[in-house]
């Protein structure tokens, strides 16, 4: 029995940063790396809270006391209040008529029930709203959040016993005071976890019902938590993210019996990036890789900054075969928008060693269950989605990759029509320079996903998106899923259907859940038509807003639903 999460197969093991990667993702006004040498904001900034009485003055003292027995009445009957909200919430269900669908209204999504009957557990946000479909029970259930807060990152646990999400103050792409809150697999017996300031959630364990967070005001705890309400603190760091770093990232190991977590810390004279991995039993953590500030990155990786120094270490996953990944950022960049290096430590004090260049989001790095890896290569087009970018298949023994047979090959018509005039900051390809439909390099390849005998990988292909001044939804609406015999090298496609993303297998490999024009739908593998499980995800401004989650065709559908099947 495996929980799937969005485009995340059964044996991946989620690394977050920060929130989701559309939440991570900054803006900058150049095309290539970002720097930011400015994350002390984080520490010492935006809190806003009130400055302490001065020292020595013990009126001052007394009336801070008391200032601060009244803000904790007022949280006591501020937090009693949204309890009986989350009571009734939790409670609330929507019945579907007689054909076993619920018709979609201003406040309920479309979900058909009968079409997933016998599937498992699914958990989406829709509009902003976290929502449960049990199929076993046939029952979809709408979660508690605090009214006019956003919901994102539903994620169920490996026996789709417990669902965890988070909600924020403001929205998915620019949180503020976020919470996270646990339910029961189908929704039921949701509750905020009391006195925990989220910065991350990290994910379950793969063999336990452990969820794992990062949380302090500068990212400076790892938490472990049960669902029964013990909370166990495994790193803390003090002093700030100059004098004690803060949590780049976690993940879990591929046992669940240790936590990986990257730190880092700007001084100089501190160690800059540490990979330490911590016994969730208990007991000193051991050292898998460690650089100081002024050291360069053992493998070239950049010019900059005196070649990369100040490195971070975000963590990608932990796997067999191949150790802890991480995406290789210097010159103390938090992230890097383009073309990243994705770097592994085969075990403690093992020399790092660069793989490939891939976007940083979860959905270019796919595991298997046998140690295979598959990725989505990035070439000089960086962080334009549509642009050289090619599905492969790596060895660890070798550390090496190869494209996928056809990832570049696009079969199908191309209805793109672009400008003849065009400015060089609209990122377009030379027509001449694009292959004919049906030859090699006449498109681009995404979304990797092993199926869970690690036999088949489904992903998606696309014609190249030629320009940013080109609809994108013209391009969007090419996609399409094939998949890759991986013993027999025969590749296939699955489905009539245009316009699919981040294809998710389930448990015993007969289906695939995959997006399509902002719903969830379900295609079996043997053939056929799919059908509508449910929309929509996004509200309608989140994909063509000023605000929007869409960035150079990066749409996070991966934090909008996860799925567990037996």
């Amino acid at each position: 029995m495996l929980p799937h999460t969005g485009a995340t197969p059964t044996a991946r093991v989620l690394a977050t940063h920060a929130m989701s990667d559309c939440a991570r993702s900054t803006l900058d006004g150049e095309y290539g790396d970002i720097y930011i040498g400015f994350m002390l904001l984080l520490w010492s900034g935006d809190r806003r809270r009130t400055p302490g009485p001065a020292a020595g003055d013990p009126e001052a003292l007394i009336e801070e006391a008391r200032r601060r027995a009244r803000l904790r009445r007022r949280r006591v009957a501020a937090l009693a209040t949204l309890a009986l909200v989350a009571a009734a919430a939790s409670a609330y269900g929507v019945s579907s008529g007689g054909a076993g669908v619920v018709a979609q209204t201003a406040t309920t999504p479309f979900a058909s029930l009968r079409a997933f009957a016998g599937r498992g557990e699914l958990a989406f946000v829709s509009r902003g709203a976290a929502w449960a479909l049990d199929a076993e029970r046939g029952t979809l259930r709408r979660l508690p959040k605090p009214p006019g807060w956003t919901a994102s990152n539903p994620v169920l646990s490996h026996d789709g016993r417990w669902l965890a999400y988070i909600t924020a103050a403001s929205t998915v792409v620019t949180p503020t005071t976020v919470e996270l809150w646990l339910a029961h697999g189908d929704g039921s017996g949701a509750r905020v976890v009391r006195g925990l300031d989220v910065d991350g959630l990290v994910g379950w364990s793969p063999t336990a019902d452990v969820l794992a967070v990062i949380g302090g005001s500068t990212s400076s705890t790892v938490e472990l938590i049960r669902p029964g309400g013990s909370t166990r603190t495994v790193v803390s760091l003090s002093g700030g993210p100059m004098r004690q770093g803060s949590v780049q990232g976690a993940a879990w190991s591929p046992d669940g019996h240790e936590i990986a977590v990257s730190t880092y810390a700007f001084s100089a004279s501190l160690d800059g990036t540490v990979i330490r991995a911590y016994p969730v039993a208990g007991g000193p953590p051991t050292t898998w890789f460690r650089i100081p500030n002024n050291r360069p990155f053992p493998v070239h990786i950049c010019s900059k900054c005196g070649g990369a120094r100040q490195t971070i270490a975000d963590l990608v996953g932990w796997w067999p075969r191949w150790g802890i990944g991480f995406w290789v950022y210097c010159c103390g960049a938090t992230r890097n928008l383009d073309s990243t290096p994705l770097a592994f430590v085969a075990h403690p004090g093992a020399r790092p060693r660069v793989l490939v260049q891939t976007l940083a989001r979860s959905s270019t790095v796919a595991p298997a269950t046998d140690g295979a890896l598959a990725v989505v290569a990035s070439g000089a087009a960086g962080r334009v989605l549509g642009q050289d970018k090619t599905v492969e298949h790596c060895d660890a023994a070798t550390l090496t990759c190869t494209p996928v047979p056809e990832a570049t090959t696009w079969i199908g018509p191309d209805h793109q029509r672009c400008p003849t005039h065009l400015a060089p900051e609209e990122f377009c390809v030379v027509a001449a320079g694009i292959r004919p439909a049906g030859q090699p390099g006449s498109g681009v390849s995404l979304d990797p996903e092993w199926s869970p005998d690690a036999s088949m990988l489904a992903y998606v292909r696309a014609p190249i998106w030629k320009c940013l001044a080109c609809s994108e939804a013209v391009w969007q609406a090419a996609h399409a899923i094939y998949v890759w015999n991986a013993r027999t090298g025969a590749t296939r496609r699955v489905g009539p259907i245009d316009g699919a993303n981040t294809p998710t297998w389930s448990a015993d490999g007969r289906d695939l859940l995959f997006v399509r024009d902002d719903g969830i739908w379900l295609q079996p593998i043997s053939g056929g038509r799919p059908v509508e499980i449910e929309h929509p995800l996004f509200a309608a401004n989140a994909l063509t807003g000023p605000d929007g989650v869409d960035y150079f065709g990066q749409i996070p559908w991966s934090a909008q639903f996860s799925w567990w099947s037996s």
